[in-house]
């Protein structure tokens, strides 16, 4: 992403933070997996992307075969960046120590750090932001499933010694 100093998204982190916190709290008050998928059709999502996540959402809510849903979304001319991208993601997630359903909810809220409230990409171009929906997908699976390990390790020896910074 090629951005001048004043639209370098590390200058506007906070302000990306807070509008897709608002847009997540907004849709969640909606209850249905449904309204996140629409709210990413501004980051790229087709609205058959929508439909076939929607049920890749269940399968993987269920604890059920995503294989269908994500070879559907994968042999589909036109599905987006963004979904084919999500599909990859959740398959990784083992369902064991890696929850599926915690893997597909933290990329698709992720990913809202790219659909507005701010100026930061409003000057990009499609594929660019695509690319950042992707690379926001990604950092919100790998933070809402590895978060609460985290915090188990943190549990397990301390905040103090987690804090340390000697070896």
């Amino acid at each position: 992403m090629s951005t001048s100093h004043d639209e370098d998204p590390s200058r506007h982190a906070g302000a990306l933070f807070s509008a897709g916190r608002d847009r997540i709290f907004e849709d969640t008050g909606q209850r249905r997996l449904h309204y996140h998928l629409l709210r990413l059709t501004l980051a790229g999502l087709t609205h058959e992307d929508v439909e076939d996540l929607r049920e890749l959402g269940r399968r993987a809510f269920e604890g059920g075969d995503v294989a269908e849903p994500s070879t559907r979304i994968r042999q589909r001319a036109d599905a987006s960046v963004l979904a084919r991208a999500i599909v990859d993601i959740v398959e990784r997630a083992d369902g064991d120590d890696v929850p599926r359903e915690r893997v597909m909810v933290g990329a698709l809220l992720g990913a809202y750090a790219t659909v507005g409230g701010t100026s930061v990409f409003s000057a990009v171009s499609r594929e660019e932001l695509q690319t950042a929906a992707v690379l926001a997908a990604v950092g919100g699976a790998l933070a809402a499933s590895s978060s609460p390990r985290v915090f188990h390790v943190i549990d397990a020896v301390g905040l103090e010694e987690y804090l340390d910074h000697r070896d």
